[in-house]
């Protein structure tokens, strides 16, 4: 197969127990697009992929997917409905975790995106019910954009029924109780959590849906752990964005947006190795190394190559004081130089 009617299939791009995604081009406008082939096996299967082609057109906006066309195609397999989008050629949010770091000021940006993309949808009446970093890509420009609303429900047709079991649903859902905004919006926390300790896999260490319930009502999955380098007053955001208790969350996408804009970022911070970090702000480049001299441990801190003395420090006797004090030196100044 290397057309699928007016479209050259170009390469696979993906694919799970949905069925296929292909980069293609659009022989009539010669444009690149993204076609989803979704593998269904009953009369059912239809209405769902024609409602997330019902969805992704109700819900147009610059932070969610674009969406072109939907159609039907027959081959030797059967025969099933694709849906067609913008082909998005710097992938995902996942892609990017596996194979760069994060910083905490892409972190509170990439999140702050797609919070508006759900935000629209919420304001459509729409729910996403999938939120995670494989289901956030980003644009040509590189603005995130929500993407694969194979799970969202809002259509006036729609039949309701509780979707997932993976790691970024909250208590209420697994518990079948509610799943509705407040819960797109823990799992967009859970994302946020996942983005800024620049965890790659999130995988569900339990061995059944009732153990992973009594971690949640404990607050013990995900573990309140953040990595050194985080500033407080953005774990304090995170930790509220997952809290069990639904009224103690975010209770809206505006609300969770704001708090993380509302966050005076400074110095962009990225590792160079554990005892190095380097980083921008405006113009201006910095560095931070720890170092054992004979005398103890010293960290320099520069800026455009420059010691800055009053950020420096000197004859540290103990390593692990020397650690607590690099990081505390990042934190301070990735919100305030």
């Amino acid at each position: 197969m290397s057309t699928i009617g007016k479209f050259e299939i170009l390469e696979s791009i993906g694919s799970g127990c949905f069925g296929k995604v292909f980069k293609v081009k659009d022989e009539l406008l010669e444009a690149e697009r993204a076609l989803k082939i979704i593998k269904v096996t009953d009369p059912d299967g239809f209405i769902k992929a024609f409602n997330e082609a019902k969805i992704l057109e109700k819900c147009r906006h610059s932070n969610i997917v674009d969406i072109k066309e939907v159609d039907i195609m027959k081959t030797e397999e059967g025969i099933f409905p694709y849906i067609v989008t913008e082909y998005l050629k710097n992938g995902s949010v996942q892609s990017y975790l596996e194979n760069n770091f994060i910083s905490v000021h892409q972190s509170i940006k990439i999140i702050s995106e797609a919070l508006l993309g759900v935000e629209h949808a919420h304001n459509q009446g729409i729910l996403h019910r999938d939120i995670k970093p494989g289901n956030i890509l980003f644009s040509d420009t590189g603005e995130a954009k929500l993407s694969d609303f194979g799970l969202a429900y809002g259509l006036p047709d729609q039949v309701f029924n509780f979707e997932g079991y993976n790691a970024h649903l909250p208590l209420e859902v697994l518990e079948e109780k509610v799943q509705d905004e407040l819960s797109d919006l823990y799992s967009m926390g859970i994302t946020l959590y996942r983005l800024l300790n620049n965890i790659e896999n999130f995988y569900l260490p339990f061995n059944n849906s009732q153990d992973m319930i009594k971690a949640l009502k404990k607050e013990q999955f995900p573990k309140r752990n953040f990595s050194e380098h985080i500033p407080n007053s953005v774990i304090k955001i995170v930790k509220k964005s997952i809290k069990k208790d639904r009224g103690s969350r975010y209770q809206n996408c505006r609300d969770f947006r704001q708090a993380l804009q509302k966050i005076p970022l400074a110095i962009e911070w990225k590792p160079k190795s554990d005892n190095h970090w380097e980083g921008t702000y405006k113009n201006d480049t910095y560095s931070i190394e720890l170092s054992e001299k004979r005398t103890g441990y010293f960290i320099d801190f520069k800026k455009n190559n420059r010691k800055v003395s009053d950020r420096s420090c000197v004859q540290i006797k103990d390593i692990n004081v020397a650690k607590t004090e690099f990081f505390k030196i990042i934190r301070d100044t990735t919100i305030e130089i």
